[in-house]
């Protein structure tokens, strides 16, 4: 299927009924089942094709459907283990029931279709960024609960408050999940339970680091016992005890390094999860956009360098913008840091009107997109008017790539090129390199 299906859980859904017969004909890039009934299509989780279900009917709407299946009458063969105990529950994953090379090439085909009916001209589909579908991701933000006489901590369970304890997850990189049992036994002596708000967890370059959101102020022993658990793990400590106020109470600043540059981060800045992915998909930018000395690139969306800087040292100057202050502060020094004077960055929203912006009056031939997953789209307009020669786009989100990109095309770019990137295997996200090249 080529349909974006946003999957809304905040929405009202259904009172229970009776279970619902689906035929499963297809599997949509959200590891979703597809299936067609009374002329409507349904979208069914934990549902292959080829298999024939009885579902919970979950949502109803006019054109669409979501169910979940609950009894199986016939399986496919491709149907595997999830190997984890508490898939099932857990909010983390949505695919681990399908083999990892139908997740990738369900997800690389729905995109470069429905890409492909945006224009006439045949769109290069280059291979995927891939790479291990286990312990790749360096960051995990954890939820957690004081219940029943126990500290919990784990992830939301999907669709629903309740948290799913954990002892280990094979999608985090070793150093965060081996520090899992250890913080259960932390927090279980904790004097404020209560106060615990949640536990993120990074692994940089360095270390790991550790932010605890704690709701006021610690109390002297738990204070004493957090610090002595940051000496003997060795980890870069930071505690926020109101939403404004972030302290590092023990370690060095975090930093991670990509093409030989060392990027220093805050622990609350935006880094991508995959580290190998991350390389890959910088040097798949870099080779996209061509850079020779005399290009002048702009990077909309910089955060803190992590595009701007490995790509000023094969251009002749960079700009980067991003709508977050500290970030901007960030990537500033990190060019400092890396020695790298063909770099300048500036604070601009992105979502509001900026030709009136210094930068925005420079000429750039080459520009870089990264955006969140709301796209770029109220950018495009006057990144049009700039007329960059080559614009490769990053996203996170095919729904809005389909709509900026609908935007480019009209306005006379050529989607030249596409590629995957599995940039988190077993879950529902899709994550993409384009390049537009101007007629």
């Amino acid at each position: 299927m080529a349909l974006f299906y946003s999957d809304k859980r905040a929405k009202k859904v259904a009172q229970p009924t009776a279970l619902q017969r689906f035929a499963v004909q297809a599997l949509d890039y959200q590891g979703l089942g597809v299936a067609k009934l009374n002329g409507k299509t349904w979208f069914i989780e934990n549902a292959l094709p080829d298999e024939v279900v009885d579902a919970d009917i979950l949502e109803e709407k006019r054109q669409y459907g979501r169910a979940q299946a609950v009894r199986f009458i016939q399986k496919s063969a491709k149907r595997q283990d999830p190997h984890c105990a508490v898939y099932h529950q857990c909010g983390g994953c949505q695919m681990r029931h399908i083999p990892i090379e139908l997740q990738r090439d369900t997800k690389q085909s729905t995109l470069f279709r429905r890409l492909q009916t945006l224009q006439a001209e045949p769109i290069v589909c280059e291979p995927m960024l891939a790479g291990n579908a286990a312990r790749y991701r360096r960051r995990a933000k954890f939820s957690v609960m004081w219940e029943k006489g126990q500290f919990v901590i784990g992830f939301r369970q999907a669709g629903s408050h309740a948290i799913i304890p954990l002892q280990d997850c094979d999608v985090l990189e070793p150093a965060l999940a081996a520090l899992l049992p250890p913080l259960q036994q932390l927090f279980a002596a904790w004097q404020q339970k209560k106060a615990v708000g949640h536990i993120e967890l990074v692994r940089a370059d360095n270390g790991v680091a550790i932010l605890l959101r704690h709701i006021g102020a610690l109390k002297e022993a738990d204070r004493t016992h957090l610090l002595a658990f940051a000496e003997r793990y060795r980890l870069m400590l930071f505690v926020m005890t109101d939403k404004d106020q972030l302290e590092q109470w023990y370690g060095e600043p975090p930093f991670y390094t990509i093409n030989s540059l060392k990027l220093g981060f805050s622990i609350r800045d935006f880094i991508q999860i995959n580290a190998d992915l991350n390389e890959k998909m910088v040097a798949k930018a870099q080779e996209w956009l061509a850079l020779t000395p005399q290009d002048r690139v702009l990077d909309l969306f910089c955060g803190m360098g992590n595009f701007t800087l490995p790509l000023a040292r094969s251009a002749a100057h960079i700009v980067g913008v991003e709508g977050v202050e500290a970030m901007v502060e960030q990537a500033r020094e990190n060019a400092q840091r890396n020695g790298i004077g063909n770099a300048a960055f500036y604070q601009t929203d992105l979502d509001q009107p900026f030709i009136d912006q210094p930068w925005a009056a420079q000429p750039f031939n080459k520009v870089l997109l990264d955006p969140a997953r709301q796209g770029a789209y109220f950018a495009l307009a006057h990144l049009c008017r700039l007329a960059p020669e080559r614009i490769v786009y990053v996203s996170c989100n095919p729904a809005t790539l389909v709509r900026d990109s609908e935007k480019l095309i009209q306005h006379g770019y050529r989607l030249a090129k596409c590629a995957m990137i599995d940039m988190f295997p077993h879950t529902a996200h899709l994550e993409s390199i384009s390049l537009f090249v101007k007629k």
